[in-house]
């Protein structure tokens, strides 16, 4: 009980600033995102671009979404309390996958209006304005990547993280939309509808990477190989400590536990052990994907004595 206590006191110390960070990648969001919304779907109307209009949908899963994380993330940074004594890291993972939901239903709209667009035939693309609002985008998503990309990394957030990855998406839908456009003013009229299909893959891919990292904090999926080695790297650095018999890290919410077996002298004191196994955790904890360390010490003696199941 005594040692969990610095882990709280420093899950509020940094709340606050953490909390800060969200709100700004949230505002930033959602501002950007409804401009777009609005300006793709004002221009999807007046030019009849479909690749356009895929994209509008786009964006409106992008305004939805950054209300969300807006809403619930900051729920996600509140220190842990009596309801939730490990905190509320579990919303981050949680609001990923919605919105990885989210973007497969934007890509099932998209494929559907561009596939009746190709059933029925497309008409020519009206107006410069098709060509302009791709352009406009790409120079907004990449400002806007670039930011919130930087404010994932100083949280540590897989939800903002998500964010900067569908930004991106953003950019490279942009491209095609103007490939698509462009050609269709050239006389293809065929180009357009098939940008909205090339703007449903991307739409997709992201989808699919949203949704397998978030259903794998959320389902306590296996850490990465680096990270098992730098928690080994913790661990050895510690007097002491003889070797690690057992070694498991799965993730809870966007960052993981850890449940550590060390090796040490069957003939330590008690006090000694206590220092040792204080000072694992500690050592483990300090990682910055580390949540929660818990650490079993295990005799040499009986691990020569007896065979252990690994």
């Amino acid at each position: 009980m005594q040692q969990s206590e610095p882990r709280h006191l420093d899950r509020t110390r940094v709340a606050d600033g953490v909390e800060r960070i969200y709100l700004r990648a949230s505002l930033l969001s959602l501002a950007g995102n409804a401009f777009l919304a609005l300006a793709k779907g004002t221009v999807s109307y007046l030019s009849g671009s479909r690749a356009i209009y895929a994209d509008a949908i786009n964006s409106v899963t992008d305004v939805a979404f950054s209300l969300m994380m807006l809403l619930v993330l900051r729920l996600a940074v509140q220190p842990a309390d009596d309801s939730h004594p490990h905190g509320h890291d579990r919303f981050e993972p949680l609001v990923s996958l919605v919105i990885g939901a989210m973007m497969a239903l934007a890509g099932i709209e998209a494929v559907r209006s561009a596939v009746q667009s190709l059933v029925k035939g497309s008409e020519p693309v009206t107006g410069y304005l098709g060509l302009a609002m791709p352009v406009a985008t790409a120079m907004l998503k990449v400002a806007m990547y670039l930011h919130i990309r930087r404010l994932g990394r100083v949280a540590g957030s897989p939800a903002l993280r998500a964010a900067a990855s569908d930004n991106l998406s953003d950019i490279l839908a942009a491209v095609v939309v103007l490939v698509g456009v462009g050609a269709n003013t050239l006389g293809w009229t065929l180009a357009d509808p098939i940008a909205a299909l090339g703007v449903s893959i991307w739409i997709f891919r992201n989808a699919y990477q949203v949704l397998s990292e978030s259903i794998g904090h959320l389902v306590g999926g296996a850490a990465p190989p680096d990270l098992y080695e730098r928690v080994r790297e913790a661990i050895a650095a510690v007097p002491d400590v003889l070797g690690i018999d057992q070694l498991i890290i799965e993730y809870v919410g966007p960052k993981v536990r850890v449940d550590i077996h060390v090796v040490m002298d069957s003939y330590a004191t008690l006090q000694v052990v206590h220092r040792v196994s204080h000072a694992v955790r500690e050592a483990v904890e300090s990682l910055p994907d580390v949540d929660h360390a818990f650490v079993h010490v295990e005799p040499l003696e009986r691990l020569l004595n007896s065979p252990v199941e690994r």
